[in-house]
């Protein structure tokens, strides 16, 4: 009786993944495309930045290696590459 179970189980789980993965990898391509658009826009680079740099300004109550760290973190962030927001120019990591 479990052995029933489980290949049941494992064909649904087959039979839907089949039928799943073509309508699934469309919408995660169109879930990523989004995703990727919000974190180049210039508010989420603003944003980003400013969060840096009150991360940066508090550092100074934690131990030196912690804010050691925490601060090359804050400048890998701030100095992350700026969206490209000239008219009719295209992204080179959407190829």
């Amino acid at each position: 009786m479990k052995l029933k179970t489980v290949l049941v189980a494992a064909v649904a789980g087959g039979v839907g993944y089949v039928l799943g993965t073509r309508a699934g990898r469309e919408k995660f391509e169109e879930l990523k495309a989004r995703a990727n658009d919000l974190a180049h826009s210039q508010q989420a680079q603003d944003a980003a930045a400013k969060v840096a740099s009150e991360v940066k300004k508090n550092t100074s109550s934690l131990p030196d290696p912690v804010a050691s760290v925490i601060n090359t973190a804050a400048d890998a962030v701030a100095e992350a590459p700026k969206p490209d927001t000239t008219p009719g120019s295209t992204s080179s990591a959407s190829a």
